[in-house]
């Protein structure tokens, strides 16, 4: 559904996409529902959904194996972990984007900010606000090592 124009290679498993600005996304989420909700807001914006998970552990392996751009955090973590695996996905690639999703009454910005995230997406949001915000948090440029 409109990737007709991307071409895919597969080289020794990494996919190389001929259309350089097709951004690629992991979602995590730990509701079923929303995450379905994220991908459709997310394809629909042009970005290619990558993987779509719901812990903690499975994100870390998703982001070594598929070097994605953007990552949106929605997993509703205490405070301390959401800050600890923020830190942990940057070190495995210190150039992706990550946007981190939090409860209202989480008053958790700075501390997200401070420990490397892009963004900071308080809940409700509308899936407006969600593309706006994952578009400009998109890096320009990436290689794909």
């Amino acid at each position: 559904m409109g990737h007709s124009g991307i071409i895919q290679h597969h080289l020794g498993g990494i996919v190389v996409l001929s259309d350089k600005s097709e951004m690629r996304v992991v979602i995590a989420c730990d509701v079923p529902l929303l995450g379905a909700l994220l991908r459709l807001s997310i394809e629909d914006a042009g970005f290619e959904v990558i993987r779509e998970i719901s812990q903690s552990t499975e994100l870390l392996v998703a982001v070594s194996q598929h070097a994605p751009d953007i990552v949106i955090l929605d997993l509703g973590l205490p405070e301390r972990e959401s800050i600890r695996l923020i830190e942990s996905i940057l070190d495995l690639d210190s150039t992706l984007a990550i946007v981190s999703v939090s409860n209202a009454e989480d008053d958790l910005g700075e501390m997200v900010f401070a420990a490397g995230a892009r963004a900071f997406l308080r809940k409700p949001f509308s899936m407006y606000d969600l593309v706006d915000i994952v578009r400009k948090v998109a890096p320009v440029y990436r290689s794909h090592h």
